[in-house]
């Protein structure tokens, strides 16, 4: 419940949407712009319209979480999230499907040398990756429509 003195508290609608299971807030990453993210947008989803857009991770923290979702298909340039620093390392992999067939997981996972995740040329609106930290590693977990959409490069 939202604190009734009003500026006494200000995490509380914070609090109030994570409590129920909902993100916290939604950042939108224009074509063509590089954004980087801070630990206040913990929790919100991020949406990354194609066409060469750069989201650049803070360093990780225990609990920090990110949606990053491609708002369109990929028109003419790759879309990346990427480390704040060289010696922070993603794990995980890449679900989905080739385009409605059964889900499986694709062959590309997420080493300690990857340095970003790439929305590729096979990219379609609604591909995402969400992303965990134990405050060491960023745990990603991406959704795709084809599987070369999201690979994890260097």
């Amino acid at each position: 419940m939202a604190n009734p003195l009003y500026g006494q508290n200000k995490a509380d609608d914070r609090l109030d949407l994570l409590e129920n299971g909902q993100l916290v807030g939604v950042v939108s990453v224009a074509a063509g712009v590089h954004h980087t993210l801070s630990a206040r947008d913990s929790g919100k989803l991020i949406v990354i319209a194609p066409n060469s857009t750069e989201v650049t991770l803070p360093s990780p923290a225990a609990g920090m979480h990110f949606t990053c979702v491609l708002s369109g298909d990929y028109a003419s340039a790759v879309c990346l999230v990427k480390q704040a620093g060289s010696s922070d390392d993603f794990v995980g992999g890449v679900f989905g499907s080739t385009q409605g067939e059964n889900a499986a997981t694709d062959a590309d996972k997420a080493v300690a040398a990857n340095t970003k995740i790439t929305f590729s040329s096979a990219s379609l609106a609604g591909d995402r990756v969400e992303l965990v930290s134990d405050g060491t590693l960023w745990y990603a977990k991406a959704f795709v429509s084809n599987y070369a959409g999201i690979t994890f490069d260097n």
